[in-house]
């Protein structure tokens, strides 16, 4: 039986949506953390979507918890964006004429949010980097740059190193 290229299409939504709804969910468990951390970091310890290095970050300086949770709740809802951005490019596509000006304005919409995801994925590698030599704490990659297209730890690696040499 062959597969027809409208269920690929539907198929695809579906993913979509999961995808969406996913992140859209971790992004509000994050910013649920983010706040009741902020408050009380006894109770955030028992929150979904609490990394419980950055509540260590608290103890050292609550500025430091509030920027590096603000960061990850940041990435985690630009995703989500993406992946909206996503549905409405399937519900716009139309086999007839799959290269319309409206699906390459949307194809270019996400290819820059993509870059800026990554971007802000590279300087937030580079901020944690700094807190754990500020802190002493070792918070590790912090997840960020699972579910992303580059890993940038080499990136900040070599740009820590640039900077050394300069």
């Amino acid at each position: 039986m062959k597969i027809k290229t409208e269920h690929i299409l539907t198929f695809l939504k579906i993913v979509a949506w999961l995808a969406f709804v996913g992140y859209a969910i971790k992004a509000g468990a994050q910013t649920v953390a983010l706040v009741v951390g902020f408050i009380d970091p006894t109770l955030a310890e028992k929150l979904y979507e609490v990394n419980p290095l950055l509540l260590k970050l608290r103890q050292h300086n609550v500025s430091f918890f509030v920027n590096a949770m603000s960061l990850v709740v940041f990435l985690s809802a630009i995703t989500a964006h993406v992946w909206y951005l996503a549905i409405q490019l399937l519900s716009k596509l139309r086999l007839k004429t799959p290269f319309s000006r409206d699906v390459a304005r949307r194809l270019e919409k996400i290819a820059f949010e993509i870059l800026g995801i990554w971007l802000i994925n590279i300087m937030g590698m580079s901020y944690f980097k700094w807190l754990e030599k500020s802190t002493g704490e070792q918070l590790g990659n912090l997840g960020i740059v699972d579910e992303f297209f580059v890993d940038c730890r080499n990136c900040v690696h070599r740009f820590s190193n640039f900077q050394a040499w300069h």
